[in-house]
């Protein structure tokens, strides 16, 4: 059974829904939860195929993207307490557009299909759960459209820098330059106009 302190930010998530759990309820969450910790470029989901798992990442840094015409396309990078994929792709069944893989050690809770039918049937206050998970990433994808359509690439680089740090440290620049939608080059040149202005770090 998974140690209950691999659940503390998993709860946090939750309780910023106002969602909490009674001591019988968790004990069922524990039992049906997996705790995996794997190394950089695992590969959690794969393009074209079924999505399998539910993952909350604890710790680490994964990149959602997509192959189109063999380039490949950076979506998202995640170094922030977040569920990766959403429980409706994995109940429908659906092939996944796009893939999502670690950039670093990555610590995570897992569930399968099996389980989440579990939860859902035994704790009714999973559903709530499955609303904020799929809030949360409704939002994201409204701040990914608005930054996209209306911030520069500069800006976009030092909201990222602002937001997620750790990301700017340590994940390779030919992913980041593809999260902007730009060539290294321009993220080299931005970068440097941040340093001049003694906005980088």
């Amino acid at each position: 059974m998974v140690d209950r302190k691999h659940f503390e930010q998993v709860c946090v998530f939750a309780q910023q829904y106002d969602i909490s759990f009674t001591r019988d309820e968790f004990e069922i969450i524990r039992e049906n939860t997996q705790y995996m910790v794997l190394p950089p470029h695992s590969v959690l989901m794969e393009q074209g195929k079924l999505v399998k798992k539910l993952y909350f990442m604890n710790r680490g840094i994964a990149r959602l993207f997509r192959i189109h015409d063999g380039i490949d396309h950076t979506l998202g990078i995640e170094s922030t307490n977040y569920f990766l994929s959403t429980p409706l792709l994995l109940q429908n069944g659906q092939e996944s557009t796009c893939a999502l893989e670690s950039l670093s050690e990555i610590e995570l809770l897992v569930w399968d299909l099996s389980s989440v039918t579990i939860l859902k049937e035994k704790i009714p206050r999973m559903t709530a759960m499955e609303m904020a998970i799929m809030d949360r990433l409704l939002s994201w994808l409204q701040d990914n459209q608005v930054t996209s359509r209306c911030m520069t690439a500069e800006e976009r680089y030092y909201r990222l820098m602002e937001a997620q740090p750790k990301v700017i440290q340590t994940v390779p620049q030919k992913y980041i330059a593809s999260l902007l939608g730009i060539h290294q080059d321009s993220l080299s040149r931005i970068r440097k106009g941040l340093g001049q202005r003694g906005q980088i770090r």
